[in-house]
């Protein structure tokens, strides 16, 4: 699968709405290469919060 066959939910795509501007298409990127390395086909809210804590923990 790759990042361009990802499926985000209507949810996800409006917490990334919430990511300011100049860092979004970065986050994007990040979340969808994450979702890809998972093994995920769909984004949504929960996988994206598991992202941001992974983060913040590392």
């Amino acid at each position: 699968m790759s990042q361009s066959e990802l499926v985000w939910d209507d949810e996800a795509l409006k917490l990334l709405e919430k990511v300011p501007f100049f860092v979004r298409k970065s986050a994007k990127k990040k979340i969808e290469q994450t979702a890809v390395e998972g093994g995920k086909k769909r984004v949504t809210v929960e996988l994206m919060e598991q992202i941001r804590r992974e983060r913040s923990a590392g």
